[in-house]
């Protein structure tokens, strides 16, 4: 299956089986996409974050945020929902220039979930493999993405070929949180591997 945005940033590795498909997210997804969010911060950040942080997310207010985010995505940028045969979304990633260097031709995964139920099934990667694509069909040459140092994800990322590459500090709900960021330089690198495992 191919799909494209009116930017013309092409999803070419964007694909489907006879349970899931990966495609285009519109803003039509946005309470979907919501809810997936807000259950897989919760179900993997307990004990990484405040808890008043976890408690304190909405999915009306996700929803309003997805919504918008769809309505306007920027260019160069990408957000495929993975679905199963009924329909409902049980996965999403989020992409696009990174957001710390303006102009350059580094990407970065803003988000990559998955309902906890769906987790460690190789869907993760089918989502980063279509994503990684569209990306490098984009113009993008490399692709970073930011994890909480205790995110169990960063396994994930490691085991596809990524670096460890830098760290941060930032706060929330008042308390300090490590992030580290996991990058590969080449993102022709990023799309072999994960397609060699998709």
């Amino acid at each position: 299956m191919e799909s494209c945005d009116p930017e013309g940033l092409h999803c070419r590795s964007v694909s489907t089986d006879i349970d899931f498909l990966v495609r285009k997210a519109s803003p039509t997804d946005a309470s979907a996409i919501a809810h997936v969010y807000v259950a897989s911060w919760r179900s993997t950040y307990g004990g990484l974050l405040p808890p008043a942080v976890l408690r304190g997310m909405s999915e009306v207010r996700e929803t309003l945020f997805w919504w918008t985010a769809l309505c306007a995505q920027r260019p160069r940028s990408v957000t495929l929902v993975m679905q199963d045969r009924q329909g409902k979304a049980i996965g999403f990633i989020a992409a696009g220039p990174e957001r710390a260097v303006a102009g350059g031709q580094r990407a970065e995964v803003y988000t990559l979930y998955l309902l906890e139920e769906f987790q460690r099934r190789g869907l993760g990667t089918r989502l980063l493999a279509g994503a990684a694509d569209a990306l490098q069909a984009g113009g993008f040459g490399s692709l970073v993405v930011w994890v909480l140092a205790g995110n169990p994800a960063r396994a994930f990322y490691e085991h596809l070929g990524a670096e460890r590459v830098a760290a941060r500090t930032i706060r929330m709900g008042g308390q300090s949180v490590h992030e580290l960021a996991f990058a590969w330089p080449d993102l022709a690198f990023a799309c072999a591997a994960t397609a060699k495992r998709s």
